[in-house]
């Protein structure tokens, strides 16, 4: 997905505009789980607070970044 310099406007995309930009359909704002991460955890984290800025209220930042999840599934 996008990087953390153009969530915002991501995420203020119409959903048609998002689908052609990133072959993914656009997260609606009720979904209950929206994770970002990132690899140490603070870009996961200012990405999670600027989506639930923009009302995403399900919007969660995985803690541990890539190098857990990766040790984990290693």
């Amino acid at each position: 997905m996008a990087g953390v310099s153009e969530l915002e406007s991501a995420l203020q995309m119409e959903p048609a505009a998002f689908q052609a930009v990133y072959s993914a359909e656009k997260p609606k704002r009720d979904d209950e789980n929206l994770i970002f991460f990132c690899q140490m955890g603070k870009r996961g984290l200012q990405a999670t607070q600027l989506a639930q800025g923009l009302g995403y209220t399900g919007a969660r930042n995985y803690a541990g970044a890539y190098r857990e999840w990766f040790q984990k599934e290693g």
